[in-house]
């Protein structure tokens, strides 16, 4: 181990392998992870996750209007489905939140 951080209360920590990678250990559980664990993500690394991992898929129609497609359903819709639209607005609120503090 190169280098740690200290965990929070969520029991992870943050590591450097020899060859510079990032990786995350939690000691209790006596696990590691090349990924960042949820407990570790502030919230627009889990709006972003959870947007990259839902099934729901936006795309843009040759029209240019936005439609979204869910590959495990098979479904499309035009409007924004409830999961991918409480993430956008979680990184929105978090980036509004960001500029407030900045100004």
């Amino acid at each position: 181990v190169v280098e740690a951080r200290v965990a929070m209360n969520h029991g992870w920590t943050e590591h450097k392998s020899p060859d510079g990678r990032t990786y995350y250990y939690h000691k209790e559980r006596g696990v590691s992870a090349w990924e960042k664990p949820p407990e570790m993500m502030n919230a627009a690394q889990l709006s972003a996750a959870a947007i990259s991992t839902s099934a729901w898929k936006e795309y843009t129609a040759a029209s240019g209007k936005k439609y979204y497609f869910n590959s495990a359903t098979r479904t499309t819709q035009w409007s924004m489905p409830p999961e991918l639209k409480a993430a956008a607005d979680a990184a929105a609120a978090l980036a509004a939140a960001t500029a407030a503090k900045a100004a």
